[in-house]
C-alpha cells in the first residue's frame, strides 16, 4: 500500500509539473503570435531611444519623465545583441512575460492547491490584458514580471519577518521595481501597511528596508523632474493627454483582465466575481481568522486600482490606466484563486473552467492585428501610390509609426507646418475624438477629399482616414497658423 501511495502521488506531482510546463508554453506562444507585427508609436518611441548611445539613452530617459529607466537600460543591451527587428525587439518582453508566468505559479502555490494554481495560473497564460502588455516592446512585462517577483519576495518575509536575507531580497525587488514603474512605490506602501496591520517585532525593520530599497529611486526623480519643479512647471507634460477616468473604467480594468464582453456578459462576468467574493467573506466568517498573505493580495487587488483611480479622478494629473496597474491585476487574480479554494470542489471547477472559457475566448483581443493599426501595410500603399508626397498628421501617434514604415517622402506634424506648398499633401488621421478635425474647418472643406479608409483597425473604436488636400497658388495660400489647434 505504502509503494502505491508513492507511486500514485509520484505520477500526481509528473502531471503537475507536465502541464506547468504545457500552461507557460501556451502562454508564451500566445504572446509571440504576430511577434513579428508592426511596431505602434509607443514602441518605436522605446526602439530609438534605446537604439542610441547608452549615454544618449540615459539623457533621453531623463526626458521621457513619465517612466524611469530601468526598461530603456536592459532594451539597450539586448538591441546591441539581437538587432532592432519587430521579432527581436520584442523578444525580451516575452522573455519578462515567461518569467513573470513561473514566479506567479511559485507565489500561487504557496495559497492554493496545486490543480487550482495550475487552474489560475493558466487564466494568467491567456489573459487579453497580459498578453498584449506581455509582447509590447515597453516596460509592461518588466512590470509584471518585477511585481510577480516583489509580491512573492514579501510573502516570503512575512513567513519568517526575521529573516535578514529574504528582507534584503525584496528590498533589491523593491529598487528594480521603482526603477521599472513609479507606481511601484505604491505597491510597496500597501506591503508595508500590511506589516504594520499583522506583525509586531519586524515591522520597523520591514520599514526601514521599504523605505531603504524604494527611496533609492530619488536621485532619478531630482534628476529628471527636479528642474521642471523649481521652476513651477508641469513635469509631466507627455501624459497631459489622459483625462480623469470614471467609475466605470475601474470596473472595467477588472473585465480587461479576463477579456472585455459586451452588456449582459459583462454583467455576468461580474456576478460571477461578485459570487466569489461574497463567498470568501462567508468563508471568512466561518473561520474567522484572514492570513496574512490573504489580506496582502485583498488589499493590493482592491487597494491599488482604487487609490490610482482616485488620484486620477481629483488629483492634478491622471495616471489611470489598466497597463500601468499590472501588480493591482496580479494581486486580483491570486485573490480569485483564494475564492475559489472556499468553494466545495465541484462548484469550484465550475466557476474556474467558467472564467478560463471567459479568458481564452478573449484572447483574441489581444493579438496585434486586432489591437494596432497595419502601419506597415499602410506606409507601403502610401508610398506605391503616392510616391514622395508629404503626409500630414495631427498627431504622433499617426507620425511616429508612418515615418518609421515610410521607404519615401516625409510626414510631418500639422502644427509643425508653417505654410501649405503649391504641391497636394495627404493628411492621415483617426477618428477616435476630434482628431481628424482639422480637415473639416470652412478652409480645407473643399479642397479636401477622402480617399481611403481602415475601417479593419478597431484599436480604441476607431478608424483610420486617408484625405487628400489639392494644393494652392501661392498668391491664395493661407498661412497654416490659423489652422492649428
Amino acid at each position: 500500500m505504502k509503494f502505491q501511495y508513492e507511486t500514485l502521488c509520484k505520477y500526481k506531482l509528473r502531471m503537475q509539473y507536465i502541464l506547468f510546463i504545457i500552461i507557460v508554453t501556451i502562454g508564451l506562444v500566445a504572446r509571440l503570435y504576430e511577434v513579428q507585427y508592426n511596431f505602434d508609436g509607443d514602441e518605436i518611441f522605446s526602439l530609438k531611444l534605446a537604439s542610441n548611445s547608452f549615454l544618449e539613452v540615459i539623457q533621453g530617459s531623463l526626458q521621457d519623465r513619465p517612466h524611469p529607466p530601468l526598461h530603456n537600460v536592459l532594451l539597450h543591451l539586448w538591441i546591441k545583441a539581437f538587432g532592432t527587428s519587430e521579432v527581436s525587439v520584442r523578444t525580451l518582453s516575452v522573455l519578462f512575460s515567461g518569467i513573470f508566468l513561473v514566479v506567479s505559479y511559485v507565489l500561487l502555490r504557496r495559497l492554493v492547491t496545486p490543480w487550482l494554481a495550475l487552474g489560475i495560473l493558466s487564466i494568467l497564460a491567456l489573459s487579453p490584458l497580459f498578453v498584449y502588455y506581455g509582447q509590447q516592446a515597453r516596460p509592461y512585462a518588466l512590470i509584471a514580471c518585477l511585481s510577480s517577483v516583489n509580491l512573492l519576495s514579501f510573502i516570503r518575509v512575512l513567513d519568517v519577518p526575521q529573516n535578514r536575507k529574504r528582507l534584503a531580497i525584496w528590498a533589491a525587488s523593491c529598487t528594480l521595481l521603482v526603477y521599472t514603474q513609479y507606481l511601484g512605490t505604491l505597491l510597496i506602501a500597501f506591503q508595508i501597511i500590511l506589516a504594520f496591520l499583522y506583525l509586531h517585532s519586524e515591522r520597523l525593520a520591514i520599514l526601514a528596508y521599504g523605505i531603504a530599497g524604494s527611496v533609492l529611486i530619488l536621485p532619478w526623480l531630482i534628476a529628471a523632474m527636479g528642474n521642471s519643479l523649481l521652476r513651477g512647471a508641469d513635469p509631466l507634460l507627455q501624459i497631459s493627454w489622459m483625462r480623469p477616468p470614471s467609475f466605470t473604467n475601474l470596473a472595467g480594468f477588472y473585465v480587461s483582465i479576463f477579456g472585455k464582453g459586451f452588456g449582459l456578459q459583462v454583467l455576468w462576468l461580474l456576478f460571477m466575481l461578485a459570487f466569489l467574493v461574497v463567498a470568501y467573506i462567508k468563508h471568512l466568517v466561518v473561520s474567522k481568522n484572514l492570513p496574512a498573505n490573504h489580506a496582502l493580495l485583498f488589499l493590493i487587488a482592491a487597494g491599488l486600482p482604487t487609490v490610482v483611480y482616485l488620484l486620477s479622478a481629483w488629483g492634478p494629473k491622471a495616471v489611470f490606466a489598466g497597463r500601468q496597474l499590472l501588480g493591482g491585476a496580479i494581486a486580483f487574480v491570486a485573490a480569485i484563486g483564494l475564492c475559489i479554494a472556499t468553494l466545495p470542489r465541484s462548484l469550484a471547477a465550475g466557476l474556474l473552467l467558467s472564467l478560463l472559457a471567459w479568458t481564452a475566448m478573449g484572447l483574441p483581443q489581444a493579438f496585434p492585428h486586432n489591437k494596432k493599426p497595419p502601419w506597415k501595410d499602410i506606409a507601403a500603399q502610401i508610398d506605391e501610390r503616392y510616391g514622395m508626397m508629404v503626409v500630414v498628421t495631427q498627431e504622433d501617434w499617426v507620425r511616429r509609426p508612418l515615418d518609421y514604415y515610410r521607404k519615401s517622402g516625409t510626414v510631418r506634424l500639422w502644427s509643425d507646418v508653417s505654410e501649405l506648398e503649391e504641391n497636394d499633401v495627404l493628411f492621415v488621421c483617426r477618428t477616435l475624438g476630434s482628431r481628424c478635425s482639422n480637415v473639416e474647418i470652412e478652409a480645407l472643406k473643399s479642397r479636401c477629399s477622402l480617399i481611403k479608409r481602415w475601417d479593419s483597425v478597431i484599436s480604441e473604436n476607431s478608424e483610420l482616414r486617408l484625405y487628400k488636400i489639392r494644393g494652392i497658388s501661392n498668391q491664395s495660400r493661407p498661412k497654416w497658423g490659423f489652422l492649428k489647434k
